[in-house]
Protein backbone atom coordinates (compact mmCIF):
# COMPACT_ATOMS: atom_id res chain seq x y z
CA UNK A 1 0.00 0.00 0.00
CA UNK A 2 1.30 3.46 -0.87
CA UNK A 3 0.58 7.03 0.64
CA UNK A 4 -3.22 7.85 -0.29
CA UNK A 5 -3.49 11.42 -0.98
CA UNK A 6 -6.98 12.87 -1.07
CA UNK A 7 -8.44 15.80 -2.98
CA UNK A 8 -4.59 16.04 -4.07
CA UNK A 9 -5.97 18.42 -7.51
CA UNK A 10 -7.86 21.18 -5.32
CA UNK A 11 -6.99 23.57 -2.75
CA UNK A 12 -4.43 22.55 0.33
CA UNK A 13 -7.25 23.33 2.60
CA UNK A 14 -9.31 20.35 1.72
CA UNK A 15 -5.87 17.84 1.23
CA UNK A 16 -4.56 15.45 3.34
CA UNK A 17 -2.59 11.99 3.20
CA UNK A 18 -2.62 8.67 4.99
CA UNK A 19 0.29 7.04 5.73
CA UNK A 20 0.46 3.17 5.43
CA UNK A 21 1.80 1.60 8.63
CA UNK A 22 5.24 0.26 8.75
CA UNK A 23 6.21 2.98 5.94
CA UNK A 24 10.13 4.71 6.29
CA UNK A 25 9.35 8.66 7.55
CA UNK A 26 11.61 11.56 6.68
CA UNK A 27 11.61 14.29 8.69
CA UNK A 28 13.36 17.37 6.60
CA UNK A 29 14.32 20.21 9.02
CA UNK A 30 13.63 23.59 7.71
CA UNK A 31 15.83 24.56 4.84
CA UNK A 32 16.66 27.93 3.88
CA UNK A 33 19.04 29.23 1.40
CA UNK A 34 22.34 29.78 3.47
CA UNK A 35 25.23 28.32 2.22
CA UNK A 36 27.91 26.46 4.65
CA UNK A 37 29.84 29.58 4.84
CA UNK A 38 26.64 31.95 6.37
CA UNK A 39 25.96 33.64 2.79
CA UNK A 40 22.05 33.91 1.84
CA UNK A 41 21.43 35.35 -1.78
CA UNK A 42 19.15 38.63 -1.57
CA UNK A 43 17.03 37.65 -4.25
CA UNK A 44 13.65 35.66 -3.24
CA UNK A 45 13.58 33.70 -6.57
CA UNK A 46 17.26 32.16 -5.80
CA UNK A 47 16.47 31.91 -2.02
CA UNK A 48 13.25 29.77 -2.83
CA UNK A 49 14.92 27.94 -5.89
CA UNK A 50 17.76 26.76 -3.43
CA UNK A 51 15.52 25.47 -0.67
CA UNK A 52 13.57 23.07 -2.80
CA UNK A 53 16.74 22.20 -4.82
CA UNK A 54 18.14 21.24 -0.74
CA UNK A 55 14.42 19.53 -0.33
CA UNK A 56 15.11 17.41 -3.28
CA UNK A 57 18.55 16.44 -2.49
CA UNK A 58 17.70 15.67 1.03
CA UNK A 59 14.89 13.10 -0.75
CA UNK A 60 17.33 11.62 -2.62
CA UNK A 61 19.98 10.73 -0.62
CA UNK A 62 17.23 9.18 1.82
CA UNK A 63 16.21 6.84 -1.62
CA UNK A 64 12.73 9.29 -1.60
CA UNK A 65 11.67 11.58 -4.69
CA UNK A 66 9.11 14.41 -4.89
CA UNK A 67 6.36 11.73 -5.23
CA UNK A 68 7.33 10.60 -1.11
CA UNK A 69 6.47 13.71 -0.02
CA UNK A 70 3.08 14.07 2.23
CA UNK A 71 3.50 17.81 4.02
CA UNK A 72 5.20 20.70 3.72
CA UNK A 73 5.76 23.30 6.07
CA UNK A 74 6.43 26.89 4.09
CA UNK A 75 7.36 30.38 6.29
CA UNK A 76 8.16 33.82 4.58
CA UNK A 77 8.93 36.60 6.18
CA UNK A 78 6.48 38.82 3.44
CA UNK A 79 3.67 38.01 1.10
CA UNK A 80 5.26 39.43 -1.65
CA UNK A 81 7.66 35.99 -1.97
CA UNK A 82 4.76 34.08 -2.36
CA UNK A 83 5.21 34.16 -5.95
CA UNK A 84 8.86 33.11 -5.43
CA UNK A 85 7.71 29.61 -3.65
CA UNK A 86 4.87 29.23 -5.77
CA UNK A 87 7.82 29.38 -9.13
CA UNK A 88 9.96 27.00 -7.31
CA UNK A 89 7.66 24.72 -6.29
CA UNK A 90 6.25 24.38 -9.61
CA UNK A 91 9.76 23.96 -10.86
CA UNK A 92 11.21 20.92 -8.42
CA UNK A 93 7.44 19.83 -7.43
CA UNK A 94 5.14 20.71 -10.60
CA UNK A 95 1.87 18.60 -9.79
CA UNK A 96 2.21 18.72 -6.12
CA UNK A 97 -0.03 16.24 -4.32
CA UNK A 98 0.97 16.92 -0.06
CA UNK A 99 -0.95 18.22 2.54
CA UNK A 100 0.51 21.91 3.15
CA UNK A 101 0.74 25.13 5.22
CA UNK A 102 1.92 28.68 4.40
CA UNK A 103 2.87 30.93 7.69
CA UNK A 104 3.74 34.57 7.01
CA UNK A 105 6.21 35.03 9.88
CA UNK A 106 7.55 38.15 11.23
CA UNK A 107 11.42 36.78 11.06
CA UNK A 108 13.20 33.44 10.71
CA UNK A 109 16.87 32.37 11.80
CA UNK A 110 18.49 35.66 9.99
CA UNK A 111 17.17 39.00 9.39
CA UNK A 112 18.04 37.94 4.84
CA UNK A 113 16.71 34.51 5.49
CA UNK A 114 13.11 35.39 3.91
CA UNK A 115 12.01 31.68 2.70
CA UNK A 116 12.23 28.35 4.58
CA UNK A 117 10.55 25.23 3.94
CA UNK A 118 10.36 22.04 6.18
CA UNK A 119 8.91 18.37 4.95
CA UNK A 120 7.91 15.37 5.88
CA UNK A 121 8.04 12.05 3.04
CA UNK A 122 6.92 9.18 3.68
CA UNK A 123 7.47 5.61 1.56
CA UNK A 124 6.61 2.06 2.24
Amino acid sequence: MTNIYRNPENSYSLRSVEVPTDSRMLFISGQTATDKDGNTPSDPDIQADIVYKKIIESLDQAGMTKEDLVKTNVYITDPKYTPSVYKAGQKYNPNSKQAGTLVYVKALASPEVFIEIEAIAAKK
